[in-house]
């Protein structure tokens, strides 16, 4: 099967939540015998990973980010988006050259589907052309809505309410006009059926690479490591829920804790909140994220807003590591709770969860090989092949491939200005 793949980022290297999920769909789709061909949004630092993306698909081209496109501070864009029906994220990446390189691309070869990105790089795609299947990473006004139980500044709460129920009609607007939907949890699944039940909703669930997240020697007893990038605000929040509530508790039993946050673009004014900390450390970008991984004694995830699975919880789990997560932070997953993974939503449970992981290596041990073994069993590539394979089973095309219209052999690359 030929399939186009309309991404809202560079999918490779793997170094994030969103390109390990696409990444991963894209190698998957591979070995599986398809051919992929790609066009996605890139970033001025993302232009050298061509080579990368062609080792994996048989076409690449780039298109430069609309100005803001990944900004949350583009408020000329928010402003304008005020008076359209379609929310802020559909309106900021709207794109003529995305949309112009859909159409070459189509001119050129014959595709048995497109696989686009989410609900914000849909109103690029030009009709009529072949089915297109939605590949949902969480289900974003479930987000806003769970940021909204939170925020109390009123100018904030207003604009956020307008754009939950922009996004909630968006979401179910566009699933409804597709045959396909890819959730990436039975419970992202219900509630995508809920908002387009006539739409097919399968399940592609997010997956690790268990070749490259495997456990190994290293471990400080007492680093607890939260791993998320800080440009994203529930990685944010996590991190100030943690600092300011769970961090006393485990201070006062002198257990002697460094708490780690790794991820990309820890902002200055973020770091500062956190100056009379010297227990906290943030990294910023680390090159391998699973030696840091391997560092930690115990993994957590304090998440009070967020939607799908989180890839934080697979990395950790795949390096057999302590889980203690939120039942928000594991929502989707099917971890096992008291066996491989604790589960608490209280800072109090919370603090008292890690303080016992700290206190006893056999016990960390333990739920580290069962989580790797679910790993394995539910979240490995082997079991998102299986997935993809029935999930667009009815899209694989029954014309004989001789009957096929030619298409290029070479591989190409292109960038667009």
């Amino acid at each position: 099967m030929r399939i186009l793949f309309l991404s809202l980022a560079v999918p490779f290297p793997c170094t994030n939540g969103q390109r390990i999920r696409n990444g991963s769909i894209v190698k998957a789709l591979a070995e599986e015998g398809h051919e992929v061909s790609l066009i996605a949004f890139a970033e001025p630092e993302d232009l050298g990973l061509k080579g990368l993306c062609l080792e994996t698909c048989r076409t690449v081209t780039f298109v430069p980010v609309p100005a803001g496109g990944h900004s949350s501070q583009s408020y000329g864009r928010r402003l304008r988006a005020l008076g359209s029906l379609r929310p802020y994220g559909a309106v900021r990446f709207d794109s003529p050259v995305f949309a112009d390189a859909i159409r070459e691309r189509l001119a050129l070869d014959r595709f048995d589907v497109i696989l686009c990105d989410d609900v914000y790089a849909f109103s690029n795609i030009p009709s009529p052309g072949p089915p297109v299947v939605l590949n949902k990473h969480d289900i974003t006004h479930i987000i806003l809505g769970r940021f909204l139980r939170y925020e109390r500044n009123p100018i904030k709460r207003l604009y956020g309410w307008l754009e939950y129920w922009k996004i909630r009609r968006w979401e179910s607007l566009v699933c409804s006009r597709v045959p396909a939907v890819l959730a990436c949890s039975e419970n992202d699944r219900q509630l995508l059926k809920a908002l387009a039940p006539g739409t097919h909703i399968a399940v592609a669930p997010n997956v690790i690479d268990t070749d490259a997240y495997t456990p190994r020697r290293g471990e400080d007893s007492r680093t607890v490591l939260y791993v998320g990038a800080m440009d994203w605000y529930p990685n944010r929040d996590a991190v100030d829920l943690f600092v300011s509530k769970m961090m006393p508790l485990l201070r006062r039993q002198g257990l002697g804790v460094r708490f780690v946050v790794a991820g990309r673009a820890p902002s200055e004014a973020f770091r500062k909140k956190f100056h009379n900390c010297p227990d906290v450390e943030f990294t910023g970008t680390v090159p391998d994220m699973a030696a840091e991984i391997a560092k930690a004694a115990v993994c957590v995830v304090p998440l009070r807003i967020g939607s799908g699975t989180r890839l934080k919880i697979l990395e950790a789990a795949a390096m057999g590591k302590a889980i203690v997560s939120t039942r928000v932070g594991a929502e989707g997953l099917e971890f096992e709770d008291m066996k491989e993974i604790l589960l608490a939503d209280d800072p109090q449970s919370f603090a008292h969860a890690v303080a016992t992981l700290l206190a006893s290596g056999s016990l960390r041990r333990a739920m580290g090989r069962a989580a790797r073994r679910r790993v394995e069993a539910c979240y490995s590539m082997p079991v998102l092949r299986a997935s993809l394979r029935a999930g667009l089973a009815p899209f694989v095309t029954k014309v004989p491939v001789a009957a096929r219209r030619p298409v290029h052999r070479i591989p190409e690359c292109e960038v667009r200005p």
